[in-house]
């Protein structure tokens, strides 16, 4: 095949040739020399109709390459943007525009650094101008504003290269990383807050008491190792369970209880402090004392509870033991403060009876002694004149002096034995009605004239009791009502199945209302009496009396009608 283009240059050096040669107005052409010049025209002619139809059918392709360049170019998923040496924007694609929200047209021949902050211009124009001048652009991230509004975060990639003036240009790829950025950021944070949760939950492993981290719901977030270690499970097991219905001890069947629950703030968070029993793997209960912070969320919603506990198990164990020891030692002492108190009652009632002992000994004693001393004279003196009825009197003096020696000598001592708690309980069985017959009949001696005694018993006759108190008690009443009375004297007595009561009833002086109150106290005489021969100590060594046998003494009495006195005994 003959090559066109040089076929095309041969032609045209011969016609140069040719017309260089022929002289201006020379001879004309002959025919065939014509004909050959034209032969060579239609064929250069042809030639060149077929070279333009090439010419034609490259710039068609030209054309497709191009528009397919323009395409990739323009829809590119990167931005594509060529800088000259001063920075400005040369050529652009669509894909950049819309990143920097910007038409085309008005973005030509600017300044890129035109669509950025102040310090993210200055790194470009650093990274610029050390491209420029050692050809290489190495990878770097900016930060372009967006026309419309907000920003984007870009990595920029280029390199130096000449446009067809052979002047020097950038050729810029820009890729939106803003996601990928914020990736990058919330995945730095997440590290970061996982760094820090294991720096904490190291720090939580360390502490010695029970921190528990718990959700809105009460479920466990988190749990350090001494929690795990106290309730003895892994912390897989624990993390996800319900604080309530995993661990906490049920009291009386309940779900909770409500003492852990801080109702006033509306929602079911735990109480800011409280102690509950939790329950271990081993089925072991443990007793917690919790200090609970409410944490709040960015609206200030409450998300959960952070829980520090400490188990009292032991010290609620000392405090339970230190308590009973302590009401055991109170109980001692007020039982020690009660013997102390009643020891020096009775020291007191000892001191107050060597007092009065010694005030009735100059008194009362005196009085039947000087009565013996008289009578003794008189009788030595009637007995010499022969006088002897006359004597039995001052006889009869002598006795009663003697017998009211020997009651003071007794009531002395019956509050001597008492005072010291040497008297026993000797308990007997005897018959209860004719046992107070004896008593009266022994006491008929005292009778004043005028004077009778009447008695009547009703119920069990049978009594199981100690004689010997009863009798004291009895005696001391019965003399009691001789003495302040002139008429008859009514005794009643009832043995019922669980109780005796035994009334001894005058018609006397009766008792004062103010004196009454003081009417068992030792030594006191109601100020009605104070002319009548007493120590003050009967109705006293009564009253003790009937508290060794667990019974209580009861009395009525009306000033100038009399009184009337009733003992009740428990029959056991």
């Amino acid at each position: 095949m003959v090559d066109k283009g040089s076929h095309s240059s041969n032609l045209r050096s011969k016609a140069e040739a040719k017309i260089s040669t022929t002289p201006s107005g020379g001879p004309e052409l002959t025919i065939e020399e014509a004909k050959e010049l034209m032969h060579e025209l239609e064929v250069h002619q042809v030639e060149l109709e077929m070279q333009n139809q090439e010419l034609r059918e490259a710039q068609h392709r030209l054309e497709d390459i191009r528009d397919q360049y323009t395409d990739l170019f323009d829809f590119a998923p990167i931005g594509y943007i060529i800088l000259n040496e001063k920075g400005e924007i040369e050529n652009i694609n669509l894909t950049a525009c819309s990143l920097i929200g910007i038409d085309r047209t008005k973005i030509l021949k600017r300044a890129l650094s035109a669509f950025m902050g102040a310090n993210e211009a200055h790194v470009l124009f650093i990274k610029l101008k050390e491209a420029f001048q050692n050809g290489i652009l190495k990878p770097f991230e900016l930060e372009f504003n967006r026309n419309n509004s907000g920003s984007f975060h870009a990595l920029v990639q280029g390199s130096i290269t000449k446009n067809i003036k052979g002047l020097l240009q950038c050729r810029l790829s820009m890729q939106d990383i803003t996601e990928v950025r914020q990736a990058r950021i919330i995945q730095r944070q997440h590290k970061a807050l996982q760094s820090e949760k294991e720096k904490i939950q190291q720090y939580l492993d360390l502490a010695p008491v029970v921190f528990i981290l718990l959700d809105k719901d009460h479920k466990i977030q988190m749990i350090n190792q001494k929690g795990c270690d106290l309730l003895g499970y892994d912390r897989v097991e624990l993390l996800g369970q319900n604080w309530f219905d995993f661990l906490i001890c049920k009291e009386n069947g309940k779900e909770y209880d409500p003492s852990l629950i801080d109702f006033e703030r509306k929602k079911k968070l735990l109480a800011p402090e409280l102690e509950c029993k939790v329950r271990c793997k081993n089925g072991e209960e443990r007793m917690m004392s919790w200090h609970n912070t409410t944490l709040l969320g960015k609206n200030g919603d409450q998300i959960g509870v952070l829980s520090a506990g400490e188990d009292i198990t032991v010290r609620t164990k000392l405090d339970e033991e230190k308590q009973i020891y302590t009401d055991n030692l109170e109980l001692k002492i007020e039982e020690r403060t009660k013997e102390l108190i009643k020891a020096l009652e009775a020291e007191k009632r000892i001191n107050d009876l060597k007092s009065n002992f010694i005030t009735i000994a100059s008194h009362e004693l005196r009085t039947p002694i000087t009565i013996v001393m008289s009578s003794i004279i008189l009788i030595e003196r009637f007995n010499s004149l022969g006088q002897y009825d006359k004597s039995n009197k001052h006889i009869a003096r002598i006795k009663s002096s003697v017998d009211h020696f020997v009651n003071i000598l007794d009531d002395f001592l019956s509050l001597h034995q008492l005072d010291k708690g040497i008297i026993q309980i000797h308990k007997e069985v005897f018959n209860l009605e004719p046992f107070i017959q004896n008593i009266v009949t022994d006491i008929k001696g005292l009778l004043k004239k005028g004077q009778r005694i009447h008695y009547r018993h009703t119920g069990s006759k049978r009594l199981n009791l100690d004689p010997k108190i009863l009798r004291n008690i009895i005696l001391n009443l019965l003399s009691n009502a001789l003495k302040y009375s002139n008429d008859q004297i009514n005794i009643k007595s009832a043995l019922r199945t669980d109780h005796l009561t035994i009334t001894i009833e005058d018609q006397g002086l009766g008792i004062p209302e103010e004196d009454q109150k003081n009417l068992f106290t030792s030594f006191f005489r109601a100020s009605n009496v104070e002319h009548i021969q007493g120590t003050g100590l009967g109705l006293s060594i009564v009253q003790r009396y009937l508290e060794l046998f667990g019974g209580n003494i009861q009395f009525k009495s009306v000033l100038g009608k009399g009184s009337a006195f009733t003992i009740v005994i428990p029959i056991s």
